[in-house]
């Protein structure tokens, strides 16, 4: 069977462009599943870091009370042989604390004070062991939130003695604060952990130890929050295998063969998935991937390290939930490329002999005339007219088609940083919720602290100083965090009238201990400036970020010679502002306030960018001034 030399070529271009098409779509595949596996394993470590955060900004404050409550104890605030003093300050410092479940006092001999908010109708429960010399009493009051009684009792057959408990005897043992391992608290039956603080006298004697119960069922909320995959997981296991935060927290307890409430291991779990994850023949810290019938699933373990706490996160998620997408659109693809083929032939066919036909019309002239049939001078066929039209006809495609791609591509960049710029946006909104809360403990930690400084004791006015210092810089920690909220939905924020030259002094106040730690000098040449009108925490922003920055770049250059200067001169209808530092400047080539470009190896390129746009919503503009190697930016006034 012959075929023609238009067929030919029509089903040689086709079969070449299905070839083509398929080569692109598998290494766009097989590209695509390396990025997204990579994106995967990057999903898992950042769950596992934001666990980690999560968990260390849960357990500080109970930790920080702990410190704290021995610290008043050592310095005599607060009497341990004063039953109902004790017993008043722990309860009042329960209240101020929502995340504490407990806080107790347990002396060396044997006496014990504990005080605990019991589950039901917000009722404190207090737990009194008064040792006098033989004599043991075992007291429980019943309080009201007012510390009105309700109920007292006494237990005669009470034996505890708190010497012979692990977190006593730990803090006993190390002088510091130190944690116990989880456990099931045994009156609400939820998970917890104890951290108990030695109290010693001046000479170093041990008086007792100060515990806090601190549940921790808020950790396995946090890790059912967490987005890592449709059917991925985290989870948080102890040393010896033990599930102590878990998506679903009823898979974090059993009962054992006493009918003891327990906590399951991963050894024993339902979740077969989980099971084959991280038993304890895989569990050695390393990340990668394991199979589970059919499905391949990636891995990851990671340590928490939070004051020696030796818990580890556990992520996992099956390759498809990252890769199936992919899979279908290679599937779809190949088919949509054997179609675009077999139309590409059918109009090849026809596209071809459209173009051949001149081209045989001029064969023929060319057989007649050396046959004689035709005289050489007879009109030419529109042999060349033709050839040429649909040469431009091709050209004309071609430059259209290349004209369509440049925009898959452009809108795929597009697409790309918009989905960077919304991950940002939901980052510093996570962050600046996060933040939210152990600002707010301190605030309260701080009232309290004031509050006891004032109400036991001789007046301290240094230390009344440094606590009300402290309160102003946690409300204005909390002022930043809420401007950057307001910063993220495009809030523009409170706009008045504010001093530069306080301002600055303020900002330089917060970052004070970093300036110190990095042998930086700073001066200022802030006079006669008029009042800026603007948001003045955006500014402090400003000021804070580019500070930040002249440090890290004289820190990572080794400059011999640190200092920060920031000068401040009036022009017409506002001030210029100029932060200059003697680190090592800024290469011509980069393009400083574009996004996601950064000289910092660990930088993400946004700080510059968002510096710019802060300054430009309060109507000045910034830019670099290499002559004097100084951050430039105009405020009104």
């Amino acid at each position: 069977m012959k075929f023609s030399l238009a067929t030919i070529l029509a089903i040689s271009l086709a079969g070449l462009q299905f070839v083509a098409i398929l080569l692109v779509v598998t290494t766009s595949y097989v590209t695509s599943e390396t990025a997204m596996l990579n994106h995967a394993r990057g999903q898992l470590e950042k769950a596992s870091q934001n666990t980690i955060e999560h968990t260390r900004g849960f357990l500080s404050p109970a930790r920080e009370a702990a410190d704290f409550i021995s610290r008043i104890v050592e310095n005599t605030l607060i009497s341990t042989s004063n039953t109902a003093e004790l017993e008043q300050f722990l309860f009042d410092y329960l209240q101020t604390a929502p995340d504490i479940s407990g806080a107790f006092f347990g002396g060396e001999q044997g006496d014990f004070v504990y005080v605990t908010r019991l589950e039901t109708d917000d009722i404190y429960q207090t737990k009194v062991v008064s040792i006098d010399g033989e004599i043991r009493t075992t007291k429980l009051i019943q309080r009201d939130p007012d510390f009105t009684i309700i109920d007292t009792w006494f237990d005669p057959n009470d034996t505890y003695d708190p010497r012979t408990r692990p977190w006593y005897q730990s803090a006993r043992a190390e002088r510091r604060h130190v944690w116990t391992d989880p456990y099931i608290f045994f009156s609400s039956q939820d998970p917890g952990i104890t951290v108990a603080s030695p109290v010693e006298t001046k000479t170093g004697d041990l008086i007792g130890a100060v515990g806090i119960d601190i549940k921790i069922q808020s950790i396995s909320e946090f890790l059912a929050g967490l987005e890592l995959s449709e059917n991925g997981a985290a989870l948080i296991l102890n040393r010896n295998g033990d599930i102590i935060a878990h998506p679903d927290p009823s898979q974090t307890q059993t009962t054992n063969d006493n009918g003891e409430q327990a906590f399951v291991n991963i050894n024993t779990m339902e979740n077969s998935i989980a099971r084959a994850a991280f038993a304890s023949d895989r569990a050695d810290g390393a990340n990668g991937e394991f199979k589970f019938g059919s499905d391949t699933y990636i891995s990851a373990l990671s340590p928490i390290s939070i004051d020696g706490l030796p818990w580890t996160i556990a992520t996992y998620a099956p390759e498809n939930d990252f890769t199936q997408d992919i899979k279908d659109n290679r599937r779809r693809n190949t088919w949509i490329a054997a179609i675009v083929s077999i139309c590409s032939a059918i109009v090849g066919v026809a596209l071809s002999e459209l173009i051949l036909r001149p081209v045989r019309a001029f064969a023929v002239r060319t057989a007649l005339v050396s046959q004689g049939e035709m005289s050489p001078q007879a009109p030419l066929p529109q042999t060349y007219r033709e050839l040429e039209r649909a040469n431009a006809t091709l050209i004309d495609e071609i430059a259209q088609r290349r004209e369509s791609e440049s925009k898959v591509q452009e809108l795929k960049h597009d697409l790309s940083h918009a989905a960077r710029v919304n991950m940002m946006g939901q980052m510093a909104t996570g962050l600046a919720h996060e933040l939210s809360q152990p600002l707010t403990a301190i605030t309260q930690n701080v009232d309290a602290a004031i509050s006891t400084a004032k109400h036991h004791g001789g007046q301290n006015d240094e230390l009344l100083e440094i606590l009300h210092e402290l309160d102003d810089q946690a409300h204005r920690g909390g002022d930043i965090i809420r401007a950057l909220r307001g910063f993220v939905r495009k809030d523009e924020g409170a706009v008045d009238p504010f001093d530069l030259d306080e301002l600055v002094t303020q900002t330089f106040s917060l970052i004070r201990q970093e300036v110190k730690s990095h042998h930086v000098a700073t001066t200022f040449d802030i006079t006669d400036i008029p009042p800026i009108i603007g948001n003045r925490v955006q500014i402090a922003q400003v000021l804070v970020n580019l500070t930040r920055n002249a440090i890290e770049a004289m820190e990572t250059a080794q400059s011999p010679n640190r200092a920060i200067h920031i000068n401040a001169t009036k022009k017409r209808g506002g001030v210029t502002v100029r932060v200059t530092d003697t680190g090592p400047g800024v290469a011509p080539n980069l393009d400083l306030f574009k996004r996601f470009e950064t000289s910092k190896k660990d930088g993400m390129g946004l700080g510059l960018s968002i510096c710019r746009t802060i300054v430009e919503v309060n109507g000045g503009r910034m830019w670099y001034d290499p002559d004097t190697g100084s951050f430039c930016f105009t405020l009104r006034t």
